[in-house]
């Protein structure tokens, strides 16, 4: 995290039950969101509406260097994920007492979207998050004297003039330094070296335009392209998905090959992911193979939205898996 100390009066701007409108005007501090780059900061203002409810803003930008519109018509969806994501933890340490230096597991994330709300507009999307934590019931509402905890916040997203945009849940296992040393053992900080990216897939068959940003690869092995398995490509040099240095692969990679797996499977149409549902089941190793594989579902009849569920595996193990509901763009 960022060690950049904000004032006082902007750490946590609480107007409030009910009271104050919020502001779009700047970014939160870098800290409270896990960002080192200010361009990447979505959320701008919070404030608190009752015990366990909290309002705040967020501003996506119509070109993201990352989260780019998709089929230059709609917003990504990941950007419901990404801010759901900082206002978890911002909350998190705003309201609830958990310090700095603490780290934060995504244990799961889901996400539901409407497409005709995600479209572009003449100015960037000031999106509120209605905002609801719900205590766990084991540990209490804090992190406590060296104890983990979990944290878990629910959201529905609405734009500019309180159209609906969608809904989010996210669950985080928060940890101490020690307790997080405990779960890492020897793995605790970046590896001292890293396998050679495998070659990555042509980028319009993820819906990519610079091959920078595929994450999907062809296995070890293999040298066609066919199927629906590939290798997880992990750069840690990514500016947009390695933030800042990590010993293990973000939860937002992983959300990123699901989204990019769904998109291979469903080419050469392009689509919308509508509802991204995902468990993140232990922390996958920068320094292993990491294989992603795509299955799509049944469907009852031809004009379902697609099904697909996405899995991560390292050593033969499930680490990751998702579902990913995803719309035709016309």
């Amino acid at each position: 995290m960022s060690s950049t100390e904000p004032s006082r009066a902007f750490l946590a701007p609480d107007h409030g039950p009910g009271q104050g409108e919020l502001s779009y005007l700047r970014t939160a501090p870098r800290h409270l969101v896990d960002r080192s780059a200010i361009a990447d900061v979505l959320i701008t203002d919070w404030q608190r509406t009752g015990a366990d409810t909290f309002f705040l803003g967020t501003q996506w930008p119509r070109g993201h260097a990352f989260y780019a519109p998709i089929a230059g018509a709609w917003y990504d969806p990941l950007l419901a994920a990404e801010s759901l994501r900082q206002a978890s933890l911002l909350v998190g340490q705003t309201y609830y007492g958990i310090p700095r230096g603490h780290q934060w597991v995504v244990g799961e994330l889901d996400i539901e979207v409407v497409p005709a709300a995600l479209l572009l507009g003449s100015r960037p999307a000031e999106i509120r998050l209605e905002v609801a934590r719900s205590p766990d019931p084991d540990t209490g509402a804090g992190a406590g004297a060296g104890a983990a905890t979990v944290m878990t916040v629910e959201a529905e997203l609405l734009r500019d003039d309180d159209a609906f945009v969608g809904a989010g849940r996210i669950s985080l296992d928060v940890l101490p330094p020690a307790a997080y040393a405990g779960l890492r053992g020897d793995r605790l900080g970046p590896p001292a070296g890293l396998p050679p990216l495998p070659e990555a897939l042509p980028p319009p068959v993820v819906g990519r335009l610079d091959v920078r940003d595929v994450v999907l690869g062809v296995p070890a092995g293999r040298s066609g392209r066919g199927g629906h398995t590939w290798q997880l490509r992990v750069d840690p040099s990514h500016p947009a998905l390695f933030d800042h240095p990590m010993d293990h692969v973000p939860a937002m990679l992983l959300l990123e090959a699901a989204r990019q797996a769904a998109q291979a499977v469903c080419a050469p149409y392009r689509v919308l992911p509508v509802e991204v549902r995902s468990a993140f089941h232990r922390p996958v190793e920068l320094d292993l193979a990491c294989h992603i594989a795509a299955t799509p579902l049944p469907q009852q009849d031809a004009a379902e939205d697609t099904a697909i569920r996405v899995t991560a595996s390292q050593n033969g193990t499930l680490v990751f898996d998702s579902l990913v509901v995803a719309a035709l763009c016309d």
